[in-house]
């Protein structure tokens, strides 16, 4: 199944292009948060009542910005799946604090899934399909990673990551195989879980992104497909969906 990437630039052209959607396909969209604050302006207008509520909670700047922008985009993008103006949009929330479309068209609506970091936005978007999507920063702003690698990776993951012979190829490791597990759980709505570590994928540079071992509970790894995102040379990312169209 067909995955297409996209980067949010002419808004015309992005919003034929998610109109377009089919059952058949998984989008990812890339953009990047506007650098001044005029870039901003008007978007705020195209949230609900609770999403403008929620963004004036956040203290920071920039995590106000990337929650503002993303659920702009998010309703821009779902608003031209289904031929409906943004402001129609309603969402609800599971219990992992995923959302989900509830208006217009229950039964119709695309599953979608965002992330954002250092910047970047990214959002998947299909039809009938469970997605996730994560990414990460690898600049400066981005987390230790060494002292996370021994409690999110399983045995195995660890001696891969550690047989690596030079600490960026280590570094870049790390995030792949932390994005591939988050875009799986967010793909599941489970969210983060205590036993990273029960969730086993590739994470060798280069190597084919696959999921390996999963939870006993877990739906059967042929299940699922993931995918490596196309990114700058200081971010990782990957996308989760379902192989089958689930109901």
């Amino acid at each position: 199944m067909p995955i297409t990437y996209h980067e949010w630039g002419d808004p015309n052209v992005a919003l034929r292009t998610a109109a377009a959607l089919g059952s058949d396909e998984v989008q990812v969209w890339l953009a990047r948060l506007p650098a001044a604050e005029a870039g901003m302006a008007g978007l705020t207008g195209l949230l609900g009542r609770d999403e403008r509520e929620r963004a004036e909670r956040y203290r920071a700047d920039e995590a106000r910005q990337h929650f503002v922008f993303g659920r702009a985009l998010l309703r821009l993008l779902l608003a031209a799946c289904l031929n409906v103006e943004p402001a129609a949009l309603e969402f609800a929330y599971q219990p992992h604090g995923k959302p989900i479309l509830v208006f217009p068209h229950p039964e119709e609506n695309p599953r979608f899934n965002l992330s954002h970091s250092g910047g970047l936005l990214a959002i998947a978007l299909a039809r009938g399909r469970d997605v996730g999507i994560d990414i990460e920063s690898m600049g400066a702003e981005a987390p230790d990673w060494l002292p996370l690698a021994a409690r999110v990776f399983s045995p195995r993951e660890l001696g891969e990551l550690t047989a690596l012979p030079a600490p960026h190829l280590q570094r870049r490791a790390f995030f792949t195989g932390w994005t591939r597990k988050e875009a799986y759980l967010k793909a599941t709505g489970e969210g983060l879980i205590d036993a990273l570590e029960a969730i086993e994928v590739t994470l060798t540079p280069g190597q084919a992104p696959a999921l390996l071992k999963l939870p006993a509970s877990a739906r059967p790894p042929r299940e699922w497909s993931i995918r490596d995102i196309p990114m700058p040379p200081d971010f990782a990312g990957a996308v989760v969906y379902s192989s089958f169209i689930t109901t």
